[in-house]
């Protein structure tokens, strides 16, 4: 028996009708979470907006007030030193001293001399004088930097320069390996001279630097107590 064609009709608009509104409640609910998400989104981004600014403000009163006065002041002594031009002079003298030393090694001791003092000082089986008067100049040297200037780096650079140059005259010595000997290129001499500048030289200008800065202290100390004395006020 085939089915009513008036009831397959009245089917076909109960469907159609049901699909009309479920595709209209989904809308609905598609809108309504789309406008809550909107919502919140643009909630979140005014707080974030306002945090930003907030930090930003602060950010720029601290930096423009504690931190640039620390930055242009102590640390700036500390790391440069309190006289541009001293440090400068100090820049320009580390050449020099490099130079010097890399000419007295090599037309003097050598590099192997050189590093048989410094090996034997090192592991104490043959001290050396030379090595300890070397040292205790470059110390002076930092101190008379940091006491006159501060400033770590230029004083770092001043006493490492010497060391450097002594080093670099490894170029073109011979050297033994387990495999073999071999002729010391320039890169080779000079990555191990930087490497030499750093090991042995900052923690010496550290030093110099430190009993600089004490006798710096000392000597404003005392200056400080034997300014001239207040005047006595007659009755």
């Amino acid at each position: 028996m085939r089915p009513d064609r008036s009831s397959l009709q009245r089917a076909f608009r109960k469907s159609v009708s049901a699909l009309v509104r479920s595709i209209a409640w989904l809308t609905a609910a598609t809108r309504s979470a789309g406008g809550a998400v909107w919502r919140s989104v643009r909630r979140l981004t005014r707080l974030i907006q306002a945090h930003w600014q907030r930090g930003r403000h602060r950010t720029s009163e601290f930096l423009s007030g504690p931190a640039k006065q620390f930055v242009s002041g102590p640390l700036r002594v500390v790391l440069v030193g309190r006289r541009t031009d001293v440090s400068l002079l100090a820049v320009l003298l580390a050449p020099v001293l490099a130079l010097a030393a890399t000419w007295w090694v090599g037309s003097t001791v050598g590099y192997e001399t050189l590093a048989t003092w410094v090996r034997g000082t090192w592991f104490g089986t043959a001290p050396s004088l030379a090595v300890f008067v070397a040292a205790g100049a470059l110390i002076v040297l930092g101190a008379i930097s940091a006491a006159a200037n501060s400033g770590v780096l230029p004083t770092s650079l001043l006493v490492s320069a010497p060391i450097f140059g002594a080093a670099v005259t490894r170029y073109g010595t011979t050297v033994t390996y387990t495999w073999g000997t071999e002729v010391v290129s320039l890169p080779n001499a000079v990555g191990m001279a930087i490497l030499l500048a750093l090991g042995f030289g900052l923690p010496i200008a550290v030093t110099g630097f430190i009993l600089g800065g004490l006798v710096r202290r000392i000597v404003t100390v005392f200056r400080g107590q034997s300014g001239p004395a207040a005047p006595v006020k007659n009755p």
